[in-house]
């Protein structure tokens, strides 16, 4: 019951302005009654998962009849961004009366007076400030405020049985118009462990933080409405920059950053015009097949949807929208790891699409080793169980970045104290794992018995050879988009060079390349060195920015039209007859 209650309430909430009240009413008694009932005693994590289930009802009752929101003239929405450059998209966050704020003390009703007091100098705390909060607003760092407590929900929202949207959707903000009508006292305090809580706001900064949100989402969907027809877009860079022509400082900032100084992103789109293509010609061309394998799965392109988090930043359906596109066009999607939807509505959606289509559409997932190896386990189980066809795990970040621009946008601060450090220097990041090895592989064996393990983020030529060593799939050659380490090599220039050093090595293992790919001609570039495929990751982050599913299918028509007409001009009908003699490069000193 509880199951069917919450996928026909998610389903209703996704489309909360064509939905009846009366769906949803039985969901909130149901919810209301069981979150009343639910103590720290039993099964704890249930209890944990029931605490905020009826955000989802309220929201999709509140987006229904709060459908136009009109800006006030008096707003200054730049002003407002810089007070809270945040990136969330439109959800059903809201005050039920636009700009009034709570009338909870946010001093009453605290569990412990620990809270409030720091025992450690008997001086009271600070409020944390909805700047800070804004900061907490992915999938992987979620923090919400309710009655002016601030709350850690990053683990909570992946066991929402409400679906994880509505919560990602509104992290960094101040649910509390949306929560507290169907929750009673505590709801909180009473289901979440104690080291959820991390402190307490000024009530006044988060109703102003409030108004600044509605603004600005009004100002996103008034934008996005404005755009010209999605088939006006004529190339990849037109949607990314029809997307950044609305989406906020933060958002275009999330999507585009790179590490330090952004030398290696630069670089993965220039790689591509090193070379030169010498076309065959006098051949019928009449016809081509640019259809292929990825991933051992049959793909209508020879490239996928590289995994990137946090789709939601950019539209309310977020990695749904990619899931449709993807389906409705024949190509793999990378889920990625830090995707604004679980792993099980990404599924669902799939299986949906796969219902619809008659088709069982392509679909990879990415892993990052954590240092807790039993949330490992957890996600494993949920992709073997959900039909995923294969695992990438991405081994270029098995430690934090450095983002210097979003570090910049966010007030981040060094350290500036003095001393001298000779010791050893450790790593605390609890997301991802430093200290992973080729004997980890083992470990994801074990728990994904028989799904095909590719290697991402992978550029000198003995790491490959290692993973064919191990008896990987294949290995991904790639610098995380720039995101990672700045200077690292390009993955084409990666192929360029295995492929000039080990020719046969790029024949004996499935090699893909990631990052700066935008037009067709480069994919069959990759292709004449040996590659089996390319993936994008950016362009289809910002195509279903601007134009939901209909950009991720925009996107992949682009690239069809483009592949094919190369294809053409090249003289080929079959992507097998691209050789490395039809594309010449610039000398390299590795050359």
């Amino acid at each position: 019951m509880l199951k069917n209650g919450v996928r026909n309430t998610s389903r209703c909430f996704a489309q909360a302005s064509r939905c009846n009240a009366h769906h949803s009413l039985p969901t909130i008694r149901y919810f209301t009654s069981l979150t009343t009932s639910s103590r720290l005693g039993g099964n704890q994590t249930r209890s944990y998962v029931l605490a905020l289930a009826g955000i989802i009802t309220v929201a999709g009752l509140y987006a229904g009849s709060r459908s136009r929101i009109y800006l006030d003239d008096s707003v200054d929405v730049n002003e407002e961004q810089r007070i809270d450059p945040d990136g969330g998209v439109s959800g059903a966050k809201g005050s039920k009366k636009s700009g009034e704020s709570s009338k909870i003390d946010v001093r009453e009703d605290l569990r412990v007076e620990g809270w409030r007091t720091d025992k450690a100098n008997g001086k009271e705390k600070g409020y944390i400030t909805m700047e800070e909060v804004a900061r907490h607003d992915l999938a992987h760092d979620a923090w919400v405020v309710v009655e002016g407590k601030v709350f850690d929900v990053t683990e909570f929202h992946k066991y929402h049985p409400g679906g994880s949207q509505i919560i990602v959707a509104n992290a960094g903000r101040d649910v509390t118009e949306i929560f507290k009508p169907i929750h009673p006292p505590k709801t909180l305090e009473n289901n979440l462990p104690p080291e959820s809580f991390k402190g307490l706001v000024d009530p006044t900064a988060a109703a102003d933080s409030l108004k600044a949100y509605e603004a600005e989402q009004q100002r996103v969907e008034q934008a996005r409405n404005a755009l010209p027809p999605v088939e006006t877009m004529l190339g990849l860079d037109e949607l990314q920059d029809a997307a950044e022509s609305f989406l906020s400082p933060r958002v275009i900032n999330y999507y585009g950053a790179s590490s330090l100084d952004g030398y290696s992103t630069a670089e993965n789109r220039t790689a591509f015009r090193k070379c030169r293509l010498i076309p065959r010609v006098m051949r019928d061309v009449t016809t081509v097949r640019p259809q292929t394998t990825i991933f051992g799965v049959p793909s209508a392109l020879p490239i996928y949807i590289s995994p990137a988090s946090n789709a939601l930043l950019g539209h309310p359906e977020g990695e749904l929208n990619i899931v449709r596109g993807a389906s409705k066009t024949g190509i793999v999607q990378g889920v990625s790891a830090a995707a604004s939807f679980p792993l099980d509505e990404i599924l669902q959606e799939k299986a949906k699409m796969d219902q619809d289509t008659g088709t069982k559409m392509g679909m990879v997932y990415q892993v990052y080793l954590s240092r807790d190896r039993r949330k490992n386990v957890e996600q494993l189980k949920e992709v073997v169980d959900g039909g995923v066809q294969a695992l990438i795990l991405t081994v270029d970040s098995n430690v934090g970045d450095h983002r210097q621009s979003t570090e910049k946008l966010k007030g981040a601060r060094g350290d500036a104290q003095p001393g001298v450090r000779m010791g050893p220097i450790a790593n605390s990041d609890q997301w991802h794992d430093a200290s992973q090895n080729w004997d980890d592989l083992k470990f994801i064996r074990e728990y994904a018995p028989g799904l095909p393990i590719y290697l991402k983020g992978v550029s000198h030529i003995e790491d490959v050879r290692l993973a064919k060593k191990h008896g990987l799939a294949g290995c991904i050659l790639s610098n995380h988009g720039g995101r990672q380490l700045d200077g690292a090599r390009t993955g084409f220039d990666s192929l360029r060079s295995i492929y000039v050093q080990d020719p046969q090595l790029i024949k004996n293992l499935e090699i893909y390349i990631d990052g700066g790919c935008r037009r067709g001609h480069e994919v069959l570039q990759a292709l004449a060195f040996g590659a089996k495929g390319v993936g994008l990751g950016r362009p289809f982050l910002y195509a279903q920015a601007a134009y939901g599913e209909k950009g991720v299918i925009r996107a992949v028509r682009i690239m069809e039209k483009e592949i094919a007409t190369a294809m053409q001009l090249m003289g080929v009908t079959e992507l097998s007859q691209l050789k490395p003699d039809m594309v010449e490069c610039l000398q390299e000193i590795w050359k």
